[in-house]
């Protein structure tokens, strides 16, 4: 029996699935956010090339809310691109040795991009987090609760996810 998988021949079925699995999760990443209190899933997207999610939170010591944007990176890492708040003082006080720029009526944090494998988030009223997926928006502590851990991380969908579409 012969096997085509992307324009290949293959000998066998096995072969067929080890290259499909290669194929698959070479694919696009899932964002999952994850109660770690309940340990539920909140909020799971797959992201698309080039797609942002946000992690938006009240600053607790000057007010306004602090947006830091986030891609997938190498080795299912969340790379963060972007840091702006709607404080100039909160932006000072995240920019001990970087810039800060004005940028329309928000202060941008001039920091170099960072990766990270996961990021725990502990969720309260002062911070009052949010998350941006995909044009919705999703109140991380009515989701949640007051006091819970979310972690924030990024996960390659598997061989049968990728296959029939269920990534999340």
């Amino acid at each position: 029996m012969v096997s085509v998988v992307r324009g290949l021949a293959l000998t066998t079925p096995i072969t067929a699935l080890i290259c499909l699995s290669g194929c698959v999760s070479a694919g696009p990443a899932v964002f999952v956010a994850t109660d770690l209190t309940t340990d539920t899933t909140i909020a799971c997207e797959v992201l698309s090339s080039g797609e942002r999610v946000a992690l938006v939170y009240t600053h607790s010591m000057y007010g306004g809310d602090v947006v830091e944007e986030f891609m997938t990176g190498p080795d299912d890492q969340l790379r963060r691109v972007a840091m702006t708040t709607a404080n100039e003082a909160a932006a000072e006080y995240y920019a001990d040795t970087v810039r800060v720029t004005r940028v329309g009526d928000r202060f941008r944090v001039e920091a170099p991009a960072a990766s990270f494998a996961e990021i725990v988030v502990r969720v309260d009223r002062v911070g009052g987090h949010r998350l941006r997926l995909g044009g919705e928006t999703v109140d991380v502590l009515a989701a949640t609760g007051d006091g819970h851990r979310v972690r924030l991380s990024l996960r390659s969908p598997g061989l049968q996810q990728g296959i029939l579409g269920t990534a999340c």
